[in-house]
C-alpha cells in the first residue's frame, strides 16, 4: 500500500490532522510567493513543532539557492523536495535527501541529476493546479525510478486515487488541492482521501486470495 503525502500545510492545527488520519509525510511550500500556499520560515517552524516525529516532513521549493536549502534543512526537514531548476550548488550543500518534481511535459533528467536525488515527483503539467495528466498515455516513466522513491501527484482525489495507483504503483501518492477547505486543509476530505488509498489496498489483498483459492 503506498503511504500518503499531504501537501500544502499551512496552519500548525494542520498537523494533528495528519496524526489522527496516520498520515506518513507533510509537505510545506517556502520561498515561492506565487503560491497560495507559501508560508514564513517562522511558521514552518511552528508547524515542524507539533508536526509528529513519526511523520516526514517535506520542504516543497522551487529553484532553490543553497542558501536556502541551508535554511530549511536548519529547521529540521526531512526532505527537499524541487521544483524548477536544481542547481548543482544546492545539491552540493543538501545533507537531506532531495526528492526532483518532475513535470511530465519536461525533458529527461540528466544522469548526474539522478545520481544526486533520493526520489521523483511525477506531477501534471501544471504543478498544483489539481488537475491529473493523461494517465493512459504516460505510464511508461520518462526516468528510472529503480532505488528511488516514487510520488504520484497531480489531481488526485478520493475518486481517482484507485486508478492512480493501479497505473503507476508509487510508493506515496502526493495530495494537496483536493483536500482542501475555505481556509486551509480539511480533516474530513483527508479522511476520505486516506480511506480511499487504504481500500485500494484491501481490495488488492481480497483479489489476490480469491486468485489463490
Amino acid at each position: 500500500m503506498p503511504k500518503i503525502k499531504v501537501c500544502g500545510l499551512t496552519r500548525p492545527e494542520e498537523a494533528g490532522m495528519l496524526a489522527r488520519n496516520r498520515i506518513e509525510y507533510a509537505g510545506m511550500v517556502l520561498f515561492y510567493p506565487k503560491s497560495k500556499r507559501n508560508i514564513t520560515v517562522k511558521r514552518a517552524a511552528e508547524i515542524l513543532m507539533v508536526l509528529p516525529e513519526e511523520i516526514h516532513s517535506v520542504a516543497v521549493t522551487v529553484s532553490p539557492t543553497p542558501e536556502q536549502a541551508e535554511i530549511l534543512q536548519e529547521l529540521g526537514f526531512h526532505y527537499l523536495q524541487v521544483h524548477g531548476e536544481l542547481r548543482k550548488d544546492t545539491i552540493d550543500v543538501c545533507r537531506i535527501p532531495i526528492l526532483r518534481a518532475y513535470n511530465i511535459t519536461k525533458a529527461p533528467v540528466s544522469a548526474e541529476e539522478h545520481e544526486a536525488i533520493a526520489g521523483y515527483v511525477l506531477d501534471g503539467a501544471i504543478p498544483g493546479s489539481g488537475k491529473p495528466f493523461d494517465w493512459e498515455l504516460n505510464q511508461k516513466l520518462p526516468f528510472d525510478r529503480t532505488g528511488r522513491l516514487f510520488l504520484l501527484a497531480g489531481g488526485l482525489n478520493e475518486d481517482n486515487v484507485a486508478e492512480g495507483i493501479h497505473c503507476f504503483h508509487p510508493d506515496i501518492v502526493d495530495i494537496s488541492s483536493s483536500v482542501e477547505g475555505d481556509s486551509g486543509k480539511d480533516e474530513k476530505k483527508i479522511r476520505r482521501f486516506a480511506e480511499a488509498v487504504r481500500q485500494t489496498a484491501t481490495n488488492r489483498n481480497t483479489n489476490n486470495e480469491n486468485i489463490e483459492k
